[in-house]
């Protein structure tokens, strides 16, 4: 296919992410609506799909539509799809019977909030209102009707694998080697990163090859992103994460550091970053953001 210019040549990364989390986050504010009295289901999903977070993968999705000559404007349903399963997500991450996290993103859990009862069924909410989303995006984008329909399905299997990741995680033995992490994370985690930047794509009319790269990238990039979240749950500051730090050594849970301590944890997401950005080669330098952000994940600290 011809590869049109990308829409923002010269922008930095840092500039970039903060102008499309301005796009979403005004977006999700529509989206989910002012709630009224006596709507404690829409005023939890107001609160949990506004709290602030770094919006990566719905960011992920519009640096991909920009890569290939799109305007992220356009598209910012489509990005707010993948952010409001992210976000119903966190919230059953969050509950006493998975997690049992007492703070997100600076703020009490939801479920401290709003009680458990009401916070599964505003994460229930969210992930319909997700889905019901998702049609006009990809009509707007002029995606085939029989493209769009298997894409509604192709996001019901991701939130079926990120179901399916929790609960292996769950489980996870103290002596869990490399090849069960990556199951579990390449469904809790990498499966929203992938399907992120295929969302991108397909609304920007990308296929094929470039296609795959871009999968490929998505894919490693995810994992890495799951590798310095469990290396920041030993080494990161709590004031800048949001939350407590040591959840996981509390719980009894297998990490990537757990296993291969922090030397080894660093050295594993590194060996996925750098697999993340030559998947990109192909592309050339119109995804020169995609790579940055390889950095980005690197050096976070929140």
């Amino acid at each position: 296919m011809k590869l049109s210019p990308p829409t923002s040549p010269g922008e930095s990364l840092a500039n970039a992410l903060a102008r499309l989390r301005s796009l979403v986050d005004a977006r999700l504010a529509v989206l989910v609506g002012v709630p009224g009295d006596g709507e404690p289901v829409k005023a939890a999903m107001h609160v949990a799909a506004t709290s602030p977070g770094k919006r990566l993968r719905p960011a992920l999705t519009l640096l991909v539509v920009e890569a290939f000559g799109g305007a992220a404007a356009d598209h910012v349903d489509a990005a707010c799809t993948v952010e409001l399963v992210h976000a119903s997500s966190l919230v059953l991450d969050d509950l006493p019977c998975m997690d049992d996290a007492d703070e997100r993103r600076g703020r009490p859990a939801l479920h401290r909030q709003c009680g458990e009862a009401v916070a599964v069924l505003a994460a229930f909410a969210l992930l319909a209102r997700a889905q019901a989303l998702l049609p006009g995006a990809l009509a707007a984008a002029r995606v085939a009707p029989a493209h769009r329909s298997a894409f509604a399905s192709r996001l019901a299997g991701v939130v079926e694998a990120m179901c399916r990741g929790q609960a292996l995680d769950l489980e996870l033995p103290r002596t869990a080697d490399l090849a069960l992490l990556e199951r579990v994370h390449s469904q809790k985690t990498g499966a929203l990163f992938e399907l992120a930047a295929e969302l991108g794509a397909v609304v920007a009319g990308v296929s094929g090859d470039h296609l795959e790269a871009l999968l490929s990238y998505a894919r490693n990039l995810g994992l890495a992103f799951q590798v310095t979240d469990d290396l920041l749950d030993v080494t990161g500051d709590a004031a800048a994460l949001g939350k407590p730090i040591g959840r996981d050594a509390a719980l009894g849970r297998a990490t990537f550091v757990s296993v291969f301590g922090v030397e080894g944890a660093a050295s594993l997401r590194d060996e996925l970053l750098d697999v993340a950005s030559r998947a990109l080669a192909p592309l050339g330098p119109r995804t020169a953001l995609l790579r940055e952000l390889t950095d980005h994940v690197r050096h976070r600290t929140a």
